[in-house]
């Protein structure tokens, strides 16, 4: 798996054509960059190979080496999971960039132990908000993640649009509310096959994608997770039968590794 650093290049090098316009930026599995004019957040970037010990095997690549990010205003973590919340990612965004390392307590935790002074750590709960710059604002919401210790999702809001992160949650009731209070204009929805059980999956079936969708009101639907782990990938294209029935003004957009999404409000 060879890194593609012209993606990075692309990512940190902003053009006068692209300063009002936000970009979301798939990392593979849950991870995403998302750029506002010129300022970047990393939402759960999973940029290194995992240990021989893991029963999983990786099928995505690693985009480029996290010690080559130079530009970061916030690092955000839904979960303390390895593939969210990663110690070689975290502690090259800590060394390397000036990044405000934003999690709930689990993953903000390991963000001390790993080196983070505590002034750069914002531990979030469910309901909190935080504007992050002129141009970016975050909210945390509660997740139904049966495997975390502590976990959120979260609303990126931009002045183009905003981006709704589920992490690992399972579909639940409080997604309605979200779509009630706030406008969400994309939302990253995590899909996968039912692993361990159907009973106590780890990501989202399809029809959970498009349930999730219509709570939401999301206009726009990018599945994320479904490529990281060979044995949990699924066909994302499936969610698009679900769509039509349960959430029928939600467009599916599926982005490969290194694929972008922009959020132009010129066109």
């Amino acid at each position: 798996m060879q890194p593609n650093e012209g993606i990075l290049q692309e990512i940190e090098n902003v053009k006068p054509t692209t300063r009002g316009v936000t970009t979301v930026w798939s990392l593979g599995g849950a991870g995403c960059v998302i750029r506002f004019g010129g300022e970047i957040v990393y939402i759960d970037p999973y940029l290194n190979v995992p240990d021989s010990s893991i029963p999983y095997h990786r099928g995505v690549p690693v985009l480029f080496p996290p010690e080559e990010i130079r530009k970061a205003k916030a690092i955000m973590s839904t979960h303390e999971h390895e593939d969210h919340c990663d110690e070689r990612t975290v502690k090259a965004l800590h060394r390397n960039t000036d990044a405000l390392f934003v999690g709930p307590s689990s993953s903000a935790a390991k963000a001390l132990e790993w080196g983070y002074e505590s002034a750069r750590i914002l531990t979030v709960r469910p309901g909190d908000k935080h504007k992050l710059s002129r141009g970016i604002e975050i909210f945390a919401f509660d997740s139904s993640d049966a495997y975390a210790e502590a976990a959120v999702t979260y609303l990126v809001k931009t002045q183009n649009g905003n981006i709704f992160h589920s992490g690992d949650t399972s579909y639940f009731g409080g997604l309605r509310q979200i779509g009630r209070e706030h406008r969400v204009d994309v939302a990253l929805l995590n899909f996968g096959k039912q692993i361990p059980t159907p009973k106590k999956p780890y990501y989202m079936s399809a029809e959970g994608v498009a349930m999730a969708a219509r709570d939401l009101r999301a206009a726009t639907i990018i599945p994320i997770h479904w490529d990281l782990w060979l044995e949990a990938r699924d066909e994302p294209k499936s969610i698009k039968t679900h769509l039509e029935t349960i959430s029928p003004n939600s467009h599916l957009l599926i982005l490969n590794v290194g694929e972008k999404f922009e959020l132009n409000p010129n066109q």
